[in-house]
């Protein structure tokens, strides 16, 4: 049976009277747990075998448009090494001499939680297990910021274990779906359903943490850190836009004040996707949407202590360079939506380490 989040007047009053009260396990010595959160970029649209074709031309209907091993996927990047010396794609493999059939590696050491969120919709099906692509996408073939994160965040923490919970969908403002109890006081409206489920899956998981990783039962956790990429439905609406640069520090303060802890580490990913390759520039960013400037904290609001942010837009890659058309999807690019995930994971180490 599914289970779902049903937003009532009741269960706002609810949130909000219980909202200074929260009890989390806070174990210096148990399972290190990161909470990741946004919409569909978060969720994951990077390609990680299938990428993109250069003998393909538009109108070809012979030739396919992906193919394993093409441009913009994980599996090239891991092939083309010199072309990536970022990051060492082919370290992540089992066999990194043979990067064009290798299978991926998985670590035990890094685990993931997610109540499936690609549709939209809230009470989706329950995907867990070891870190590693293909995993905790949009699709089974798909990956998200999660991957690199964990990968950055498990070689920090060698001698612990490391848990991601996702709290992802697509399509999810923060003026409207995570709208936290402070902008509701501040600005009016209802407290977000998104906001309600994120709270209650975190609970969901870390309750029953023995049930859904036997390995670890017994133990206990303490909530070290939380992401955000987010902003693309907030950016294209003329109403949201303008509003972000007071809801975002709200929405941080609540989600401290809700995990009890005042200074939570709290790392943003700007909402850059479908922008032209190479179009980023230096603060202040006179040339970005409203949203971008407020994550990046150019706002002229202060930015609260503990927040490390990263203007995602030199992440971006044209379709020529990336899998597809799909602009507010990265275009599929795997380089992408990894580099969005390091630039989390070191800016959280960052943050953590001090």
């Amino acid at each position: 049976m599914k289970h779902t989040v049903i937003l009532t007047a009741a269960l706002a009053l609810s949130a909000l009277s219980s909202f200074s009260a929260p009890e989390w396990d806070d174990d210096p010595k148990g399972i290190k747990v990161f909470i990741l959160a946004g919409q569909s970029n978060m969720v994951g649209y990077g390609k990680t075998e299938d990428g993109g074709n250069p003998a393909w031309k538009a109108g070809d209907k012979t030739t396919p448009k992906e193919i394993k091993g093409g441009i913009g996927c994980l599996r090239y990047m891991a092939i083309h090494k010199d072309k990536h010396p970022e990051y060492d794609y082919a370290s992540l493999l089992a066999d990194p001499s043979q990067p064009e059939t290798s299978p991926w590696k998985t670590r035990k050491d890094v685990k993931v939680w997610w109540r499936s969120g690609h549709s939209g919709k809230l009470g989706g099906e329950i995907r867990k297990g070891d870190l590693g692509p293909p995993f905790q996408g949009g699709s089974p073939s798909w990956f998200g910021p999660e991957y690199a994160f964990g990968q950055v965040i498990g070689d920090y923490y060698k001698n612990d274990d490391v848990l991601i919970i996702k709290t992802a969908w697509g399509g999810h403002s923060l003026n409207g779906n995570f709208r936290s109890p402070t902008m509701v006081e501040k600005r009016g409206g209802e407290i977000g359903a998104s906001y309600l489920a994120m709270i209650e899956y975190t609970r969901e998981c870390l309750d029953n943490l023995g049930e859904h990783f036997p390995e670890w039962k017994g133990k206990g956790y303490r909530i070290v850190g939380f992401g955000w990429h987010q902003g693309f439905n907030d950016r294209v609406s003329k109403t949201d836009s303008p509003l972000y640069k007071d809801n975002l520090p709200d929405f941080i303060a609540d989600v401290r004040k809700e995990f009890a802890n005042p200074n939570l580490p709290f790392v943003i990913a700007s909402t850059g996707m479908g922008n032209k390759e190479g179009s980023q520039e230096e603060p202040p960013y006179a040339g970005y949407s409203e949203v971008e400037k407020a994550q990046l904290w150019v706002s002229g609001v202060e930015k609260p202590a503990n927040v490390l942010s990263i203007d995602t837009r030199p992440f971006g890659r044209d379709p020529q360079n990336a899998v597809s058309t799909m602009g507010h999807h990265w275009n599929h690019s795997g380089y992408s939506y990894f580099m969005v995930g390091k630039s989390l994971g070191d800016n959280m180490v960052n943050l953590i380490g001090r």
